[in-house]
């Protein structure tokens, strides 16, 4: 648990001792015909060090000189609290340490000492993970719960909705619909600090917001996320931005048109001849999330706004979030057509992209998680399809995790980009002008829920 702890704080009493050395056992002076010298000893870690938690202890030099230029020598006056040995000082638990640093005298010199204190207080602690897990069905299966705090002590779990549910330990019962309300707290030991919702002031309104969360059951339905909910033209959703293979001002075998209400976004990829399986990325197009400006968005030789840059997630402004945030969604909703000519024929499946901000690891490295899934269209008019997180979506970079549940890592990082693009593109089916086209037709919001 090393690394664990707090800056302490200087008490009044190191203050007194400052100012009065006389009354704390200091100053110099006092033998006949010795000349008077004093000490400077420097407040101990100078609040900068961090309180170890039993069993590891912190530990600094102490400084102090004497005017006389004598060598100086320290004591721990709080043996329990703090022990010295030579010029290191060691914590050894919470309270108050006092610690001396004395000149016994020579050359002329009356002997003088100086003493500092301060109060060894409890640590803080955060909570660092309370994952939800969304929407559940009312059956009588148990929830299991799961959240961490910095401490690393054991979470307390409470309902405050006993009508809907209700905890023991770890384990959530379901008891009727509606919208379940868990808390996760922790009441602190003799090291650390409590970390309680009633103590809002303290823990500050997002850790408040972190330690308790709204878990749906039955019939109760998640709050839904907009993705977009429109389109203003063809380089835009009303939320953010769309990507296309090309550059600015053209786009490679593809034509884009958004309805008169902006209600309706369509992507046409047209070829003259059969297209190849490995052009499918002409037949795609990438939509970012709320927020996102051209300044996060990176191009490449071939697509415009490919996909998002590093830094404007690895340093985020609260101020100015960037992409949608979910919690208790736990799916990808929205309305797809394509032309009849592609959905005659025998490749007419939609891959689906979702990609999370980049963060950083810790070992360094950058990453940003991604998933995919399929779409097998049910009809070529629109249609209403939902992708479950944990149903459809399958990993195609995990960031080195092992066996990652999409459903909780969702939680973690925001959406950022949604791509959508044809397996294969329609190779097969010509149109009466004899073009293999390949049309996406996206109409209402896409959303989360």
């Amino acid at each position: 648990m090393r690394g664990q702890g707090m800056k302490f704080q200087v008490s009044a009493i190191a203050l007194g001792c400052i100012a009065l050395l006389s009354g704390c056992g200091g100053g110099g002076g006092g033998t006949d015909g010795a000349k008077e010298q004093t000490i400077d000893f420097q407040m101990p870690f100078l609040g900068q060090a961090t309180i170890g938690v039993p069993p590891n202890s912190a530990h600094t030099t102490l400084k102090a000189t004497a005017s006389s230029g004598g060598t100086v020598t320290y004591s721990s006056a709080t043996p329990d609290t703090c022990s010295v040995s030579g010029d290191q000082l060691t914590l050894l638990k919470l309270g108050e340490c006092s610690v001396i640093a004395t000149q016994p005298g020579a050359d002329g010199f009356a002997p003088v000492s100086k003493r500092q204190t301060f109060v060894v207080p409890k640590n803080p602690q955060m909570i660092s993970s309370f994952i939800n897990p969304g929407w559940q069905p009312l059956d009588s299966t148990p929830v299991q719960l799961t959240a961490t705090f910095t401490s690393g002590l054991p979470p307390k779990f409470t309902s405050t909705t006993p009508s809907i549910c209700s905890v023991s330990g770890n384990t959530m019962t379901k008891l009727a619909n509606g919208m379940c309300i868990i808390t996760a707290e922790q009441d602190g030991n003799d090291y650390f600090m409590p970390a309680l919702l009633t103590d809002e002031t303290t823990l500050g309104k997002a850790m408040a917001k972190a330690m308790s969360k709204s878990i749906p059951i039955g019939t109760e339905k998640p709050a839904m996320v907009n993705f977009l909910s429109g389109y203003k033209d063809t380089d835009h959703t009303v939320e953010g931005l769309i990507g296309h293979a090309g550059n600015q001002w053209w786009c490679d075998s593809c034509d884009r048109a958004v309805s008169s209400d902006g209600k309706s976004f369509t992507f046409t990829s047209t070829f003259d001849k059969a297209p190849q399986a490995s052009e499918y990325y002409k037949a795609s197009l990438q939509l970012f999330a709320t927020g996102i400006v051209d300044n996060d968005v990176a191009n490449t030789d071939s697509v415009y706004r490919a996909n998002v840059k590093d830094d404007p997630f690895l340093t985020p402004d609260p101020a100015s979030p960037k992409g949608a945030r979910l919690d208790i969604q736990t799916a990808l909703h929205f309305n797809l057509a394509e032309n009849a000519e592609w959905f005659g024929s025998a490749n007419n499946q939609v891959k689906v992209e979702m990609f999370l901000a980049p963060f950083k690891k810790t070992d360094g490295t950058v990453c940003r998680l991604a998933l995919q899934a399929t779409v097998q269209p049910t009809a070529a008019a629109a249609t209403d399809y939902s992708l479950g997180f944990k149903d459809n979506f399958t990993f195609s970079q995990a960031c080195g995790m092992s066996a990652p549940d999409v459903a909780i890592l969702v939680q973690t990082q925001p959406v950022v980009e949604l791509r959508f693009s044809a397996v294969q593109p329609n190779g097969q089916v010509a149109n009466a002008s004899s073009k293999y086209v390949s049309q996406f037709k996206l109409t209402g919001p896409v959303y989360f829920q």
